[in-house]
């Protein structure tokens, strides 16, 4: 796994908190494709410096300008008729949300695996055929598809790393099918296991066995390069059922 990243702008604004306006939401206002890049600095933003940043990600037009008690700036952009909520961390400025189907424009990220590498994954983890649908988000600053199936007539997600092709997650009934008959694995395999998901040197704070529905998981908590991650492993069929960032 590729080092953490959170996805952010290189922004146009001035350094000194100048004020930026914010396009017009006409319908001739000009939309701009997105532009991904990291942030050249982290500092401090506000609601007017938040929209523009998240303007300038989606390439539409703002429609509301929300600031929460936990930190973020929570934009709605629009775009081509699209809805996209863009939550901005206001100490830092970095992009960590996003809630809209990022397919629908298009963004350039070379680093991003592809639709059909994405739904390969998803059928083989969950052994499922029938896709209803695939959107792309951004989630705790990593790119996440959400590939949707229909199970006996039911929508159930499965979500795939977008940068390194692993499960994040994925709904219960899924995780009950990959559950198989026979010996528990140890705590040791288990480790092996979910540090064997990161390139970067993982270390597991925290592990547990629990018993859900009839079957059995080892939940953990690592710590890879300062950042948290929750991963889920099937104590029997060792399948990585959660891998994702806290």
């Amino acid at each position: 796994m590729k080092k953490p990243m959170i996805i952010t702008l290189t922004t146009l604004l001035a350094v000194g908190g100048t004020s930026v306006a914010i396009a017009s939401t006409g319908a001739n206002a000009t939309e701009t494709e997105p532009t991904l890049a990291l942030h050249s600095e982290e500092k401090p933003v506000n609601e007017q410096e938040a929209a523009a940043l998240a303007e300038a990600f989606i390439g539409g037009n703002v429609t509301d300008i929300e600031k929460d008690d936990d930190g973020t700036i929570e934009v709605e952009v629009k775009r081509d008729g699209e809805e996209f909520d863009v939550e901005i961390l206001q100490q830092t400025g970095e992009i960590v949300n996003v809630d809209g189907n990022l397919l629908k424009i298009d963004p350039t990220n070379p680093e991003i695996i592809s639709v059909e590498e994405a739904e390969t994954t998803a059928k083989k983890a969950v052994n499922q055929e029938d896709i209803l649908k695939v959107e792309l988000e951004i989630e705790n600053g990593l790119y996440v598809y959400e590939i949707e199936f229909n199970v006996n007539g039911e929508d159930e997600d499965v979500k795939i790393n977008a940068e390194t092709g692993s499960i994040v997650s994925m709904d219960d009934v899924f995780k009950a099918n990959l559950h198989e008959q026979g010996d528990l694995i140890s705590i040791d395999e288990a480790k092996s296991i979910a540090t064997g998901e990161f390139e970067q040197k993982a270390t597991v704070t925290e592990i547990e066995l629990d018993t859900d529905d009839g079957f059995s998981v080892y939940e953990m908590e690592l710590l890879v390069d300062g950042v948290e991650y929750d991963v889920e492993i099937d104590a029997v069929s060792k399948a990585i059922l959660k891998n994702e960032r806290d």
